[in-house]
């Protein structure tokens, strides 16, 4: 099930806090429409982005980035990590973005654009050993 929201592009990035255990797949899946100069809100055709990531700043400052797959039109996007990929996550707090980048002549941002859809803290959480 996605969370649905609307949002003016002049108030990105959404702050949205996230909770991860390391070595445990993550997904949350959203449907997101954006009103651009108060034009009206209107999906975001995500397949046209050139780059989609999940970006994790550490407080010692190294940055892990996840390459992100699965977008689509209609303003549906998901962010999905793997086992794997959320192992790579040492338990802690981080400062986390999920950033989109547009190029010209893209039907929403013709001019081209990156884009921070969401932005907050990701608590990391050490990995329950199984019993």
């Amino acid at each position: 099930m996605s969370t649905t929201i609307t949002a003016r592009y002049a108030e990105l990035p959404i702050e949205r806090d996230i909770r991860i255990q390391s070595g445990r797949s993550w997904e949350e899946r959203w449907t997101v429409s954006l009103d651009v100069e108060d034009a009206g809100a209107v999906p975001i055709n995500f397949s046209q982005a050139t780059t989609y990531q999940a970006r994790f700043l550490a407080a010692c400052g190294a940055v892990t980035v996840f390459d992100l797959t699965e977008h689509a039109a209609a303003g549906k996007v998901t962010m999905r990590l793997d086992a794997d990929d959320t192992d790579d996550l040492d338990p802690g707090d981080y400062s986390w973005e999920m950033v989109f980048v547009f190029p010209a002549a893209s039907t929403d941002f013709p001019d081209g654009a990156t884009v921070s859809l969401f932005a907050g803290v990701a608590t990391v959480e050490a990995a329950v050993p199984a019993s």
